[in-house]
C-alpha cells in the first residue's frame, strides 16, 4: 500500500478479486449489498490486509 492509502494495479486486482470471490460464493448480487462489502474490503486494505487468504478470513467474520 501505498503511504496515502491508494492500492497499486497489482492490490486492486487482489482487492477485486476478494469481494468478486465474496460475492458470488454468497450470491450477493445487488449493488447496495455490493458496496457494502467493497467498503469493507477497503477497510481491511487500509489495516494493511492484502494477501488474499486474509482477507476473506476477514470477510466471513461480517457474515
Amino acid at each position: 500500500m501505498s503511504p496515502n492509502g491508494v492500492a497499486d494495479s497489482v492490490e486492486l486486482t487482489i482487492l477485486t478479486k476478494a469481494l468478486d470471490d465474496y460475492c458470488a460464493t454468497h450470491h450477493i448480487v445487488g449493488d447496495s449489498e455490493r458496496e457494502r462489502i467493497a467498503i469493507k474490503v477497503m477497510s481491511l486494505f487500509k489495516r494493511g490486509l492484502i494477501r488474499p487468504e486474509q482477507l476473506s478470513a476477514e470477510l466471513e467474520k461480517i457474515g
